[in-house]
């Protein structure tokens, strides 16, 4: 019998199922301490989004000229998106993350979209409900909230709050976090859709905010460059503790007033 929905706000301690994702069929189960760094919570997919994560997977496939998969599994698709970083760049992974999401729009739908949704409350605070709803099946729960952290400096439910990321959790992997969703994301809804989009991930408890209607900054500006290898990853460097990533592109920013 699944359980019924219940809300977990970040931070609150004690275990819960939370069920999330289209209609609500898939369920989170969040363990007493699901909050620390190491923890993990578990996941339980619905028919209807394995068969979204099989479409997903077949599109990363024809991309990258990998055969279709063996099998639909979060599992295979987390294998898959190591397999999109493999022989790529930093700038090469997101370009193929970038395609597939074009791939979704049909020719003239950038300027549709633009021409539905500019930068304004309406907007953003609906992109924010949508991204809670359609891409809860790749990062698992999320939460829309007020912010006034925008473009238009006023208070809207444009925040979108991933309370432990899956994807981040089951790969482990800064690169694929930062070149593969972060960049790839916000290049599209920034310069194709031209609703301005700043995604920044929290690499130590895994959850990630998701700020529509913010200009994010020059890529090789953001401080999400500066996180290191995750020791978890199977990528992971050798001897990479307190360094960046190795599949991250320099960081030109500047820290404490000095240009790194």
């Amino acid at each position: 019998m699944r359980a019924s929905p219940v809300a977990v706000e970040s931070g609150e301690r004690g275990p819960r199922t939370e069920s999330y994702s289209f209609f609500n069929l898939a369920t989170a189960e969040f363990p007493s301490n699901w909050d620390e760094p190491g923890v993990k919570v578990r996941y339980e997919d619905s028919p209807l989004d394995l068969a979204i994560m099989a479409w997903f997977m077949r599109k990363i496939g024809m991309a990258i000229g990998a055969p279709p998969p063996g099998e639909v599994s979060y599992d295979a698709f987390i294998a898959l998106c190591f397999l999109q970083m493999k022989g790529r760049d930093a700038v090469g992974m997101g370009d193929v993350t970038a395609g597939v999401i074009r791939s979704l729009v049909p020719p003239g739908g950038n300027a549709v979209f633009k021409a539905l949704f500019p930068l304004n409350k309406f907007s953003c605070e609906l992109n924010a409900s949508i991204t809670k709803l359609v891409f809860a099946w790749m990062v698992g729960p999320m939460e829309v909230e007020e912010t006034s952290e925008n473009d238009l400096g006023i208070e809207m439910a444009s925040k979108v709050h991933i309370k432990k990321c899956r994807w981040l959790q089951e790969s482990g992997c800064t690169a694929m976090c930062v070149n593969m969703c972060k960049c790839a994301t916000q290049e599209v809804f920034t310069d194709d859709f031209g609703l301005p989009l700043t995604i920044r991930p929290n690499f130590e408890d895994k959850s990630c905010d998701f700020y529509f209607g913010l200009t994010p900054p020059p890529i090789e500006n953001d401080e999400a460059l500066l996180f290191g290898c995750n020791a978890t990853c199977s990528t992971a460097a050798p001897n990479s503790e307190g360094v960046p990533c190795h599949k991250l592109r320099p960081y030109k920013g500047n820290i404490d007033g000095v240009t790194k």
